[in-house]
């Protein structure tokens, strides 16, 4: 007997691996089934653990009658794909709002940058002349203003 499958008198999987094993499908398939198309696995009450439990017999019939997606009726079904379409597009209005400020943001930043590019080459040259005016100085053989104070 192979360790997938029950044994007779036990009759019931305790695992989503032995579920999934059963179902011949892959874990996270049955565990969407469950999720979206109710398939029908048991889990102790009040219990927040992963445990779950499915019996071969009621999953055979799941099969056999057919996956039903849901109990809802078109038109509630209809109503919460209109919400979910409606909430969809106020997300896209609102990323495009985030792109819209995060575009001026950027543009705001190069901005900054350029100016402070400006202003760095201001000091370099003020710096390059302060540094000729001192060198002159120095080589004349005066002190440099700093220098007399002390």
């Amino acid at each position: 007997m192979s360790q997938n499958q029950p044994a007779r008198g036990l009759e019931l999987l305790t695992s989503w691996k032995e579920i999934a094993s059963f179902m011949g499908k892959g874990v996270r398939t049955v565990q969407r089934w469950e999720a979206t198309l109710g398939l029908p696995v048991i889990r102790p009450a009040n219990s927040r653990s992963g445990i779950v439990m499915a019996r071969p017999s009621d999953l055979e019939a799941w099969l056999h009658n057919g996956r039903q997606r849901s109990s809802l009726s078109p038109d509630t079904r209809r109503q919460r794909h209109q919400e979910a379409r409606a909430g969809f597009s106020e997300c896209v209005r609102e990323w495009r709002s985030y792109q819209r400020a995060v575009k001026a943001l950027s543009d705001q930043v190069n901005a900054t940058r350029r100016s402070l590019k400006q202003e760095i080459e201001k000091l370099k040259f003020l710096y390059s002349e302060w540094d000729a005016i001192h060198g002159r100085v120095l080589r004349k053989g005066n002190p440099p203003a700093s220098a007399k104070m002390n």
